[in-house]
């Protein structure tokens, strides 16, 4: 069975972002790049859509409140037009960074307090997929199975992605619960939820050296179960819609 492996890479350029990224891009088939209002700048942004044009893995926007401080961590109280504004503004951004390496992004997934907030929240929910819908309906979306973003995703005509965190427990009420920090646990609970065939996409730990290594270990087990790892089918460097196609031809001046 095919299963997309994701991870978060191009926080920026401080030490611990760069050992982040080095460790994570063998593992992945599909990087998802912050778009610069959370987390990420110009320039960590562009290295990563280029890395991923390199390694021919599929581009994906990171998308999440524009709360710098605060990592995206925190929920912020959008109004559901402002923040569909806010996600057009962060798919913008790395499209055009994405051009410059003749790449396009192929999914968005939301980012940080964005992520548990699209779950439930039916305004915030709303908001990604009218974004969506406005910039580029043939993005595939990812999501919790069963949260109202891929509820609303899908009654919208919009492709969507089932994700599984190995890494982390669900509550009662279906939300992201304790962390998994057994190696052993981690990698069996990936290979269990990729055989139910339940699952779209696996998503990778990373935000420390220990969860860096539950990464590699998930990988290996996939592999050593017989799984392949691959984005979905199209998504890697697909052809580029037109007006990027246009845009991104060398002048003839």
């Amino acid at each position: 069975m095919e299963i997309d492996l994701t991870a978060e890479v191009g926080h920026g350029l401080a030490e611990s972002a760069t050992d982040a990224d080095n460790a994570l891009w063998p593992l992945i088939s599909t990087a998802l790049v912050p778009c610069g209002v959370h987390s990420g700048d110009p320039t960590s942004i562009l290295r990563a859509c280029s890395e991923a044009v390199t390694r021919e893995v599929a581009l994906g926007a990171a998308v999440g409140y524009a709360d710098r401080i605060g990592g995206g961590e925190r929920f912020v109280d959008y109004d559901p037009d402002d923040l569909a504004a806010t996600i057009i503004y962060q798919l913008g951004a790395l499209d055009g960074l994405a051009l410059a390496e003749q790449a396009r992004v192929t999914c968005v997934r939301p980012s940080g307090a964005l992520f548990e907030a699209a779950r439930t929240d039916r305004n915030h929910a709303w908001a990604l997929v009218n974004a969506v819908l406005d910039y580029d309906p043939t993005l595939t979306i990812v999501g919790l199975p069963d949260s109202r973003l891929l509820q609303t995703a899908e009654r919208n005509g919009i492709s969507v992605a089932r994700e599984f965190q190995p890494h982390r427990l669900l509550n009662a009420n279906g939300s992201l619960g304790a962390v998994v920090t057994d190696p052993e646990a981690v990698a069996r609970r990936a290979v269990d939820a990729v055989s139910s065939g339940g699952y779209d996409c696996v998503r990778l730990p990373w935000h420390t050296a220990a969860e860096r290594a539950c990464a590699k270990g998930v990988r290996a087990a996939l592999v050593e179960a017989g799984h392949v790892v691959a984005a979905p089918s199209g998504s890697v460097q697909p052809e580029l819609p037109v007006h990027l196609e246009i845009a991104g031809r060398a002048s003839t001046a």
